[in-house]
């Protein structure tokens, strides 16, 4: 029997190569990171599945425009530190899994909504948090969520990120 997430009703069908994958996007920019990463661990064990954590990083870090070699070297070096830090916060939020599920943590490149839907095909679900934005807000920010979900072929769990001030 398919195990579901308490109250409902969802089972997904059993995965015949193993335990179930489940993919947790985070956003490591949000300050409610922690809290998503403690639902998809309630979600994954629910699941019976082990979970993986992915970071999008959409920011692009090439230097070719910088003519100046010294400023070109500055730059990538501060670049290579921000990198650093988002892998060390990946692998922080990681270490909140428990052991017995805890998948790894995957550093993707490119716009969130690409990168997330072409590595899900290697999951049996997703789980992605979304801000809820209304109005305006989702208008000009649009959903990473939404455009994930319109792409994807597995199942899609949207969770909603705490609010922050």
């Amino acid at each position: 029997m398919s195990k579901g997430h308490p109250g409902t009703g969802l089972a997904l069908p059993p995965n015949k190569e193993g335990p179930m994958r489940v993919l947790l996007a985070v956003d490591l920019h949000h300050e409610g990171r922690e809290a998503v990463v403690q639902e998809g661990v309630r979600w994954a064990t629910a699941l019976g599945a082990t979970l993986d954590l992915a970071f999008a990083d959409e920011y692009d870090y090439s230097a070719y425009l910088i003519r100046d070699a010294k400023i070109r070297q500055l730059v990538v070096a501060e670049w290579e530190e921000i990198k650093q830090g988002h892998h060390d916060e990946l692998a922080r939020l990681a270490s909140l899994v428990p052991e017995s599920i805890r998948g790894e943590g995957r550093y993707l490149s490119g716009r969130a909504r690409e990168a997330l839907t072409e590595v899900s095909s290697e999951y049996g679900a997703l789980l992605i948090a979304t801000h809820g934005r209304k109005g305006l807000g989702h208008f000009f920010l649009g959903s990473v969520a939404e455009a994930v979900i319109r792409n994807v072929m597995v199942p899609v769990i949207v969770l909603r990120l705490p609010a922050t001030d």
